[in-house]
């Protein structure tokens, strides 16, 4: 039986290299003064940014409908599904309506990523390293939902405006942030909604408070004689400062050796904006 991953698009990764397995995104939407585009990977983001920034209304996103999961899903191969956080976006349920309405005799499970772009990413790869060992589906699915329980997302933004304007920041702390240069470093409570963990002032000190934070679950990680994690960065704009973030951690973390950088994709670059970067391991 073969088998098939459909990610949603906030998902930074355009294929998976573990193994030989196809890769379907079903596209997020993102409306902007009245027109509406597909995320499917044709989006210039820097385009983007401009276009959210000359915006005279407020730009939303809407996510892909259950009819357009049911023909991802659809078929004989045996199917893994990755979407947003439930708790962020409607694109969990709307692949769980989807999958009523697929037809076929692959089996199928919908994960909740409990994060969202380079956590997809990070899930993606981690389902096909899997395939690549040859774990049957059962094995797959319990040995992901496993390793979703212990994943971490860190995520510092030099721009914060879409995240208040979503309420995933209060307006107040967040402009006050922003006036005094603060950058707050971000993750996930383990549920899949945002929380902050520190409060740094310039981007260049947050980012090395989160890599501390990493090096952090890496001592932790090595004290418990747990095996080696790959992680993946994603960034938006900023390759540069991708690749230090990816030099440092593994300067400072003996159990991260294998490190993925992928450029955000549009629905990733709505939130995340200019100079944005995203970890998840």
């Amino acid at each position: 039986m073969a088998f098939k991953i459909i990610v949603d698009s906030c998902c930074d990764a355009r294929s998976v290299t573990s193994a030989n397995i196809p890769v379907t995104h079903a596209p997020l939407r993102i409306n902007i003064d009245g027109k509406s585009y597909d995320d499917d990977g044709s989006l210039n983001t820097v385009w983007l940014i401009s276009a959210m920034r000359g915006s005279k209304n407020q730009p939303t996103t809407s996510c892909p409908s259950p009819a357009e999961y049911a023909e991802a899903m659809s078929g004989d191969d045996d199917c893994f599904v990755v979407t947003l956080s439930a708790n962020l976006s409607g694109s969990y349920q709307a692949a769980v309506a989807g999958a009523e309405l697929k037809t076929g005799s692959g089996r199928l499970h919908i994960f909740n990523s409990r994060s969202a772009s380079a956590g997809e990413a990070r899930i993606a790869e981690e389902i096909a390293y899997r395939v690549s060992l040859g774990h049957d589906f059962d094995q797959i699915v319990e040995g992901v939902e496993k390793y979703l329980r212990s994943m971490r997302t860190f995520f510092v933004l030099e721009n914060l405006d879409y995240l208040i304007k979503a309420g995933r920041i209060g307006k107040f702390s967040g402009q006050l942030a922003t006036i005094m240069q603060i950058r707050p470093i971000m993750g996930e409570d383990g549920e899949g909604n945002i929380i902050p963990l520190a409060k740094i002032r310039g981007t260049k000190n947050a980012l090395n408070k989160m890599i501390d934070l990493i090096a952090e679950q890496d001592q932790k990680m090595r004290s418990e004689g747990r095996p080696q994690k790959p992680l993946v960065i994603s960034h938006c704009n900023c390759p540069e400062r991708a690749i230090e973030v990816k030099k440092a951690i593994m300067q400072k973390c003996p159990l991260i050796t294998d490190i993925t950088i992928h450029p955000t994709g549009g629905l990733s670059t709505f939130y995340a904006f200019d100079g944005g970067i995203v970890v998840a391991y």
